[in-house]
């Protein structure tokens, strides 16, 4: 017979109050919620013992996987690790001062910093990795080879479909969180706005590249160069373009045609 969790506790105390509800994604959710609780605590304490947080690990870690140079651009740090610029630059200014890592303005583009590993970084990470890594099996102990297998494999299509539907909702590209259009018309409808396709402006990051070109909280982007953005897909594309490298937004500023 197996034992109850606190999630078990959860769900019995719902059911004896009589309400019809389907408490079965509160098996997944609360226990995944639980789990990351008690292993948060975990890796927090392991890495407390070398004088550095989980968020520290994880930038040094990106840049050492990265391979030679062990360098990445502060942009595709912040991408890989879902971190905003500004939370990425407060990061990367401590690591600086404490010597594990260096900045490198890009030569091409004067407002694109790379972040470089230092041997001093290299050498905390070489220390810690073993112990890490001692640390997480140690977490998942009480699972068997096979059980672990299976999880990976469940854990993996739950994670894609999660990724593959991210652009259901709120997005960052360049200091702006984006909503997905069908959420960007039901934005402008609530407000009483015409139905215009586009991408709505859900926020603008204090200091960052949208806010210097002028982007503003509400503001919905049509076209980029004069083609039409109907899409967070077609948004990348646009952005990703080597050509031009400056790039022209056709904007609604609520019913007020910009161009940014």
């Amino acid at each position: 017979m197996e034992m109850e969790d606190h999630i078990d506790r959860v769900v019995a105390q719902w059911k004896r109050q009589g309400l019809e509800y389907d408490l079965g994604p509160v098996g997944i959710i609360g226990r995944s919620g639980r789990i990351m609780e008690y292993v948060d605590r975990a890796l927090e304490a392991k890495f407390e013992e070398f004088g550095i947080s989980r968020a520290t690990f994880d930038v040094l870690a990106a840049l050492r996987r990265n391979g030679a140079p062990f360098r990445l651009s502060q942009r595709d740090l912040m991408r890989s690790l879902l971190r905003t610029s500004g939370s990425m630059s407060l990061r990367i200014d401590m690591l600086e001062r404490e010597g594990f890592v260096t900045r490198v303005q890009d030569q091409d583009d004067r407002r694109s910093v790379f972040v470089t590993l230092t041997p001093k970084g290299s050498s905390l990470l070489k220390e810690i990795i073993p112990e890490h890594l001692a640390n997480e099996t140690a977490l998942i102990s009480a699972l068997t080879h096979s059980e672990r297998e299976q999880l990976t494999s469940l854990l993996r299509k739950w994670l894609i479909s999660l990724e593959a539907n991210a652009a259901e909702g709120p997005v960052m590209h360049f200091g702006l969180v984006l909503l997905h259009p069908r959420a960007s018309m039901m934005k402008r409808r609530a407000v009483g706005l015409p139905d215009v396709p586009g991408i709505l402006v859900h926020f603008v990051e204090p200091g960052s590249w949208a806010e210097e070109a002028g982007f503003r909280k509400g503001d919905l982007i049509c076209k980029i160069e004069r083609r039409a953005v109907d899409s967070l897909a077609e948004l990348r594309k646009a952005l990703n373009k080597l050509r031009p490298r400056i790039k022209r937004f056709s904007i609604l500023r609520g019913i007020e045609a910009i161009e940014l």
